[in-house]
């Protein structure tokens, strides 16, 4: 984990300091909502921010929020201004603000407990979070915790910030209840970008300029240095070379090519459309399901496809069907969306898919059957004369059977009924016999040997 340090001498000297220009609270224009709301109006890898409070804390949304709005507005400005080819994405909904940022989806979060004390802190509301359902990998959270967390002396810890991990997401905090963050507007929206800078992925050990545990050491201003200078945004560098963690050529990882970042300078601007076709079908190898669909075509470049199963990401492919493990649950929804290279992301596209029937509706009705019927067991040979009767027990499918399909030599025979009559005369050949339901799956195919028949 990476954190960010503010001496003591540091806090002192700034009592003195002019007010902070860097963020200036504007409009937001949402309501309270415990929840990422969807659908989301940022089509892609976005930044989603969080107002997060313990039982015993006040909820201060309305206090915050326009704050939170005049952060991320001071970060978007500042990121342009240190590099035009690329923003910040952050995570909005459609609002009907005037302003971009006033349409800022933040969600309200009651956690049932405190984060405690420094270093578990972190752990300890990112796991919380992740219980409530913000673990989606397209996401980075940004954090703001307003609840006490124990504080080292001589010294504050202003925010935390790590890369995804263990399944989870990359998530920054900023502590609200640290560096005069509700006094002043002047550490906060710098402790916001330089935590989510840590989410997507720096310090690497091997940059050039690395130290103390993910931050750089070459410059002061730096917005990775480790201690807060008091200066406000306007006054800090992204990478001040840009041989550390953004921009460089290095093989360690470069904020610069993150799919959280919108290329500015791409001619791909735009999301590809949302895949469709989308279906589950039961697959050949018992406790999977197939999931399959159309492809999707980028204006730009290649498409990989997003899979999901019960809102839990599964996989990323660039085919068009992938083989997922069955949930404990007999029901499951499945999801696809496509993505482009540039972190794009189509809206998803869903379906409901009961194990052994098909794709259902909400209420568990039949939509489309997608399940193959079992395979014909136990058949009956009785040789009469010049005839072969054949016989099997009834096949049960929960879409209904349509008929049975039986394979002589090179033609085929439909009969509705579990039995069918042939001459012995032209039996040259094995027979086969297979169920077909109503939505017209073709179910394994049972051989009956020449040699029964003869």
């Amino acid at each position: 984990m990476r954190r960010l340090l503010v001496a003591a001498a540091v806090l002192a000297a700034l009592g003195a300091a002019p007010p902070a220009v860097a963020s200036t609270p504007a409009p937001w224009c949402g309501v309270p909502d415990s929840t990422d709301r969807l659908p989301d109006a940022t089509a892609g890898f976005a930044v989603h921010v969080l107002y997060v409070r313990p039982p015993d804390v006040a909820d201060r949304l309305s206090f915050w929020a326009p704050r939170f709005v005049g952060d991320v507005t001071a970060i978007d400005a500042w990121w342009r201004s240190q590099d035009p080819t690329r923003a910040l994405r952050f995570d909005l909904f459609s609002l009907g603000c005037a302003t971009t940022f006033g349409q800022l989806d933040i969600s309200n979060v009651l956690i049932p407990q405190g984060a405690g004390d420094l270093p578990e802190a972190f752990s300890t509301l990112r796991f919380l979070l992740a219980g409530r359902g913000f673990l989606q990998p397209e996401k980075t959270y940004l954090v703001y915790y307003d609840g006490p967390v124990g504080q080292p002396e001589g010294g504050e810890i202003c925010g935390a910030g790590d890369t995804p991990s263990a399944g989870l997401p990359g998530v920054a905090i900023v502590f609200l209840a640290a560096c005069e963050a509700d006094s002043g507007d002047t550490f906060r929206p710098v402790v916001a970008v330089h935590e989510l800078v840590h989410a997507l992925g720096a310090v690497a050990g091997a940059a050039p300029n690395h130290c103390q545990r993910g931050h750089v050491c070459d410059d002061p201003d730096d917005l990775l240095n480790a201690t807060l200078t008091g200066r406000e945004l306007e006054q800090h560098v992204l990478d001040r070379s840009r041989d550390d963690y953004y921009g460089h050529s290095g093989t360690w990882p470069n904020v610069r090519e993150s799919r959280f970042l919108e290329r500015l300078d791409s001619p791909d601007r735009t999301p590809p459309p949302a895949p469709t076709g989308l279906t589950a079908t039961d697959a050949a190898a018992p406790g999977l399901v197939r999931i399959s669909w159309r492809s999707s075509r980028d204006d730009i470049g290649p498409v990989t496809y997003r899979v999901y199963q019960d809102e839990r990401f599964v996989i990323a492919t660039t085919s068009l069907s992938t083989l997922l493990g069955i949930a404990e649950v007999d029901t499951s929804v499945y999801e696809v969306r496509a993505a482009d290279a540039v972190g794009h992301l189509s809206q998803p596209v869903a379906i409901r898919y009961r194990l052994g029937l098909g794709v259902v509706d909400p209420q568990g009705r039949l939509v489309r059957d997608t399940v193959r019927p079992p395979a014909v067991r136990g058949v009956i040979v009785r040789k009469t004369g010049r005839r072969v009767v054949l016989a099997w027990p009834a096949v049960f499918d929960l879409g209904g059977v349509r008929h049975y399909r039986v394979g002589i030599g090179g033609r085929t025979v439909v009969v509705t009924r579990p039995r069918v009559t042939l001459a012995s005369a032209g039996l040259r050949t094995s027979v086969s016999v297979a169920a077909v339901d109503r939505g017209g799956n073709v179910g394994p195919t049972t051989v009956v040997p020449l040699r029964r028949l003869r």
